[in-house]
């Protein structure tokens, strides 16, 4: 049996990327999966000795990547094969790791400074470094897959429906109160259309006003699995959600949330509002999953269903192309 350690900052969408490749890599052989939340020695210096792990890290010295661990919370990885972790938080101490013990590190996120040779294997969505450790993973890491979501929605029994997951204000996005009007009475249009319930998951990005008059205006054609984030709905089972849906519409303010419509192989269109300032990079990730074909773009103000074409598949190839990948990094 292999032993993972999760390294977290404490922010579940890093975590779940973290357990989402462990998850992967358990598909290969038996794991237990353990977690540490790390935190910084000195809180209020943080960004100081973040600069500081960075610059010392380069000098490549055991010693001093033993000094480095010191200024976080202790990590201990005795016993470990592999440490997982997501996030320019989690960087300094996951590439300090590597060095000091010797434990290959898969670490997820840009690269922050740091080059990927630091690291087991870097996983971004592009590719920042000509090094066979970055390793460019078409669809974003997280929880799922479309087996699991299948079997997350015949084990529930959950009903077709047509899924909305909903953000708000966030990575350059922002919506004007008449697009969110406008949204509003296209799902309903969207719903007139066709007999099957419309489910809505709302996130803590979006306005609870907003969330308030979806639920007030759209009550006749929700479903009953709708899951309202500032009305205390957050224990649902989103994996049951993906997989009973026949379409999935999200708000494109989210790469995860992107990402786990996608990995759910069913066929997700992303909705954005006409004020868009998204870095670069971002806009060229999404613009990666259109050219794929793995969303199709729309505006908030006309919603199409999109045909039922088996993404299954083609997901399915991807993850155990990073999973090839992976393991070969890591030595497994």
């Amino acid at each position: 049996m292999k032993k993972i350690l999760i390294v977290s900052d404490g922010i579940p969408g890093h975590f779940n990327q973290s357990k989402g490749v462990a998850l992967m890599l358990s598909e290969t052989c038996e794991c237990n999966i353990a977690i540490n939340e790390i935190s910084w020695r000195f809180y209020a210096l943080r960004s100081a000795c973040t600069l500081i792990a960075k610059f010392l890290l380069r000098f490549n010295i055991k010693n001093i990547a033993r000094s480095i661990l010191w200024m976080y919370s202790p990590v201990n990885i005795q016993g470990y094969d592999l440490v997982i972790a997501a996030g320019g938080n989690t960087m300094p101490v996951s590439a300090a790791i590597k060095l000091a013990y010797s434990v290959p590190v898969i670490q997820l996120g840009s690269p922050r400074g740091l080059h990927s040779s630091m690291f087991s294997a870097l996983v971004t969505v592009e590719k920042y470094f000509d090094h066979p450790s970055n390793i460019v993973a078409t669809v974003s890491p997280n929880l799922y897959s479309p087996a699991l979501c299948s079997v997350a929605a015949q084990k529930d029994n959950f009903a077709e429906h047509i899924l909305f997951l909903i953000g708000g204000e966030g990575t350059g996005y922002s919506y004007t109160t008449n697009e969110w009007e406008s949204m509003l009475t296209a799902i309903q249009a969207l719903g007139s259309k066709t007999s099957l319930p419309i489910t809505i998951v709302t996130s803590r990005r979006t306005p609870p006003e907003i969330e308030d008059l979806l639920q007030a205006r759209l009550k006749n054609i929700l479903s009953n699995f709708s899951a309202w984030f500032h009305h205390g709905d957050k224990n649902f089972n989103l994996a049951a959600l993906l997989g009973s849906a026949t379409n999935i519409f999200v708000t494109e303010d989210s790469t995860m949330m992107i990402s786990e419509s996608i990995s759910s192989g069913k066929p997700v269109t992303t909705l954005y509002p006409s004020n868009i300032k998204s870095p670069k990079r971002y806009e060229n990730h999404i613009f990666k999953y259109a050219q794929l074909g793995l969303i199709q773009r729309s505006s908030l103000h006309e919603l199409k269903l999109r045909s039922q074409q088996d993404l299954n598949s083609i997901i399915t190839e991807h993850r155990q192309d990073l999973i090839k990948k992976l393991t070969r990094a890591i030595g497994w």
